[in-house]
């Protein structure tokens, strides 16, 4: 009997062994399956705060953007709007010095050289410049060149002076007014001058 005791005894040892260490693989299975899903729920829980950053982050960018674009439209503004006040100054005055420039003789000069010009291109009979209305007292040196086949006229249109012929059986107009060589150079002068208007 004690031989079946002592086989009793290592039977349940054996059984005990088994058992002991089905709980420990058990346990080792489970504590690698909760750090598994640990590392599985960080990683998510990561890779959302990831995605959120990045999204967070490219609102802000998009923000920033926004506001740098509208910063930068504002500011051109105010540039373009600087230099077309400095552009109207500059023209002001230059309109000033020509308006005092048809007050002396040169102007009267030039007047008769540019009736001449004229005549040279509009040669038909119906011929009829134009001039402001303090130029009409020019009249007979303006339209000696056409021997007296032209008429002269008062334009509105005509500010600063010069004249302005036309030939309605010719279709043709000459533009010599100091008007249009103005809005010339102002043209050219807004192509050429290099003036660029930076904020301090």
């Amino acid at each position: 009997m004690p031989d079946t005791v002592s086989k009793t005894d290592n039977f349940l040892k054996a059984i005990e062994k088994y058992a002991e260490e089905q709980r420990g693989k058990l346990q080792s299975e489970a504590e690698e399956f909760k750090e598994r899903e640990l590392n599985t729920a960080e990683e998510e829980g990561l890779k959302e705060a990831y995605d959120l950053i990045q999204k967070k982050m490219a609102d802000i960018n998009n923000k920033i953007s926004s506001e740098l674009s509208k910063a930068e439209s504002a500011s051109r503004n105010r540039i373009f709007a600087k230099r077309r006040e400095i552009e109207d100054e500059v023209f002001a005055k230059a309109e000033n010095k020509l308006l005092a420039f048809t007050k002396t003789d040169k102007y009267a000069a030039m007047l008769e050289k540019s009736a001449v010009r004229i005549s040279s291109v509009l040669t038909s009979d119906d011929v009829v410049l134009c001039v402001k209305e303090s130029d009409l007292r020019y009249e007979k040196k303006l339209t000696a060149p056409f021997g007296g086949r032209c008429r002269l006229i008062k334009s509105d249109d005509i500010r600063i002076g010069g004249i302005t012929g036309l030939s309605r059986s010719m279709g043709l107009i000459a533009d010599e007014t100091l008007d249009t060589r103005l809005m010339y150079q102002r043209e050219w002068f807004y192509e050429h001058s290099g003036l660029s208007v930076t904020e301090k």
